[in-house]
């Protein structure tokens, strides 16, 4: 599979404002909300034109201890497959969560974000740069209160 530059710039372009939250667990850290990746795929590729499986691999029973004592967890772990014709990218994702069912659904959303990140959506997040537009030149603080 060959992008096109018009599909390049596409991906690559910042998310919606919703899209982007800083991670509820992680300090310093974003979440890219699951649609916005589904709505750029669905922009570029069509929404017939990709589709996303998950290979399970594990679902495991923990106990997680809390400042408030100790609760059920579960942790799940798949390997995401995304297929746009003839190109395959593959990547596993996990998840920790008080429910298996939701334990898995969000492994899947981990490798699907991931994956997505390959392609270039969110990609300049994930390089700290944050939520602007592939190619462009981040906005970078100066300690006289300049911007370059």
């Amino acid at each position: 599979m060959t992008l096109t530059d018009e599909q390049i710039e596409k991906l690559s372009k910042a998310l919606p404002s919703w899209a982007v939250k800083p991670h509820p667990t992680r300090r310093g850290m974003s979440a890219i909300h699951p649609m916005a990746i589904i709505d750029r795929l669905n922009e570029v590729f069509g929404v017939a034109g990709w589709s996303f499986t998950t290979e399970f691999l594990s679902c495991t029973p923990g106990i997680q201890k809390t400042k408030n004592g100790e609760r059920d967890i579960y942790t799940a772990t798949v390997k995401g497959r995304l297929e746009i014709d003839d190109c395959v990218i593959e990547q596993y994702g996990g998840n920790t969560n008080d429910d298996a069912g939701d334990a898995l659904k969000g492994s899947a959303t981990d490798a699907l974000t991931k994956i997505a990140s390959y392609l270039g959506i969110g990609a300049e997040i994930y390089k700290g740069h944050g939520n602007i537009d592939g190619g462009d030149e981040p906005t970078v603080e100066i300690t006289n209160n300049s911007r370059i």
